[in-house]
């Protein structure tokens, strides 16, 4: 649990990178006149974190439910862990990819 959370804080934190580079160039290419789509992604990779997260919290409300009461299925909390492993590992090798890229283009000689 303590790696989910710091592979999300770097996911986070990449993410900040991206939005300030994004604004970064919004404002070059309103200096220069042209219109900026970085927008959309920004608000459309955040809204993907946020519903891995939201996935996550009800995988964990579903697995303390079963603990608790025990009025939930097996199956159900299984289905729910999957979701999230599963989410949570396409959110990351989304992560890596957008990483390697930022990388990428920081390395190009200018």
């Amino acid at each position: 649990m303590i790696m989910d959370r710091l592979d999300m804080q770097g996911a986070i934190s990449v993410i900040k990178k991206a939005q300030s580079a994004a604004e970064l160039s919004a404002s070059q290419s309103k200096e220069l006149g042209l219109s900026a789509g970085a927008d959309g992604f920004t608000s459309d990779l955040l809204q993907a974190i946020r519903s891995v997260n939201e996935i996550q919290m009800s995988s964990a409300n579903t697995k303390s439910n079963f603990e608790v009461s025990g009025e939930v299925d097996v199956t159900d909390v299984l289905m729910q862990s999957q979701k999230a492993s599963v989410a949570f590992e396409a959110t990351l090798q989304i992560r890596n990819k957008i990483l390697k890229a930022y990388q990428d283009v920081m390395s190009m000689p200018v």
